[in-house]
């Protein structure tokens, strides 16, 4: 007697691994505001009644897909035992787990107060892992300096997410290690107090505004967005900041709030190059140059929190895709130019190498000033110059 073909499909056992999965990799390349549960379910083969089956809601989804990553990289960091095997191990993890770190880093704002809390205790705890690995390693670094070496590191670990350069596997772990290990062995100076003895950093003076009121509705409009994603800002939250009402806000920005974002954007991109071409006629060896891009770039990210770096990661995917492929080119030929330096003092480094080197370095500027301990330091800028030359492995030439 033959059989039938009609049996009942069965459900792989790793349905929800694969949900998880997909749905990192999709936040990852369009932001969570722009994915929605359709096309984290087409991802996985299945309908998006077949997703909701399985979690309720696309911000539950999130806040399950932050938290197993960051479980298995706690698991992960538990079985190394010193600071070599630690850096070895979440090198590793990074690179399989390549779009966790970005989406940590843009999309935690969009969870529910409870997953929030629970994410940022555990990636506390990934901190403090290897700052107690960096104390048992360098008993000599100041406990203010334990922090901020610690983050650097993991923000160093976490630098592929942020790109797409590839390299073979086994030199890409080898790479990473060692920039993370550069890190480790930074000698930073102890910060001391200020001048007038005020613990207060750069970014926490106010200095002065622009007169100007579209000035003031870009300057607005910036930590919101940062805050609270595009989509969940309106132009009536942004002139509320100012103090004006909504359809003022229209006579300044008349297309709506996508022109506001361009705005804001195209000025972050812009600044960032008319600062590279400033430094670069400034400057008369690669060296040099480097340095003096280190430090503009750590000016700024300091000074805004580094908000603007945020944004340029976070909200592409609300401009029309012409628009995005424009700016995503612009950011290419920006670490391009780091890139070409780069590799003018360093020529043990090929191509690859020398942007996931550079890539590194910019993380570890971009991603520090988020946390407000490292702002506060008097010496904020000056410690992430130090953090940077380290990552790319050139000496200091200059002093600013």
């Amino acid at each position: 007697m033959s059989t039938t073909n009609g049996s009942p499909t069965r459900r792989p056992r790793n349905r929800r691994a694969l949900i998880l999965a997909a749905a990192m990799d999709r936040f990852r390349e369009t932001g969570y505001q722009a994915t929605g549960m359709e096309d984290i379910a087409s991802a996985v083969g299945i309908t998006a009644g077949g997703l909701y089956r399985h979690f309720r809601g696309k911000q539950e989804l999130l806040g399950v897909a932050l938290l197993d990553s960051t479980e298995q990289l706690l698991d992960v960091m538990e079985e190394s035992d010193d600071l070599a095997s630690l850096t070895r191990a979440v090198a590793s993890f990074s690179l399989d787990h390549r779009s966790y770190p970005v989406v940590w880093d843009r999309e935690t704002r969009h969870l529910s107060a409870l997953h929030q809390d629970d994410v940022r205790q555990r990636h506390a705890q990934i901190a403090a892992a290897l700052g107690t690995a960096l104390r048992a390693a360098r008993p000599d670094v100041a406990p203010q300096n334990i922090s901020l070496l610690g983050w650097a590191t993991v923000a160093v670990l976490a630098s592929p997410s942020y790109h797409r350069t590839e390299l073979p596997r086994r030199r890409y772990e080898e790479l990473l290690r060692k920039l993370a290990e550069a890190v480790c062995r930074t000698e930073l100076s102890s910060p001391a107090p200020p001048a007038g003895g005020s613990s207060a950093g750069t970014a926490s003076r106010p200095g002065l505004s622009p007169a100007s009121r579209r000035e003031a509705l870009l300057a607005a409009a910036v930590p919101l967005f940062a805050e609270r994603g595009f989509q969940s800002v309106s132009m009536e939250d942004i002139g509320a900041v100012v103090g004006i009402s909504r359809l003022s806000v229209y006579h300044q920005f008349p297309e709506g709030k996508g022109d506001l974002l361009a705005a804001v954007l195209h000025r972050a991109s812009e600044a960032k190059w008319a600062t590279l071409v400033r430094d670069l006629a400034e400057s008369g060896t690669p060296r040099e140059a480097l340095e003096r891009l280190l430090r503009s770039h750590a000016q700024s990210t300091v000074l805004d929190n580094g908000t603007g770096a945020l944004l340029l990661v976070s909200e592409l995917a609300h401009f029309p895709t012409a628009a995005q492929e424009a700016m995503h080119r612009s950011q290419v030929d920006y670490v391009a130019e780091w890139v070409a330096l780069l590799r003018a003092c360093r020529p043990d480094l090929d191509q690859a190498e020398a942007r996931v080197t550079v890539h590194a370095a910019l993380t570890v500027i971009n991603l520090l000033p988020r946390r407000p301990e490292n702002t506060a330091r008097p010496d904020a800028t000056s410690a992430l110059v130090e953090l940077g030359l380290a990552v790319l492995g050139i000496q200091r030439s200059v002093r600013a």
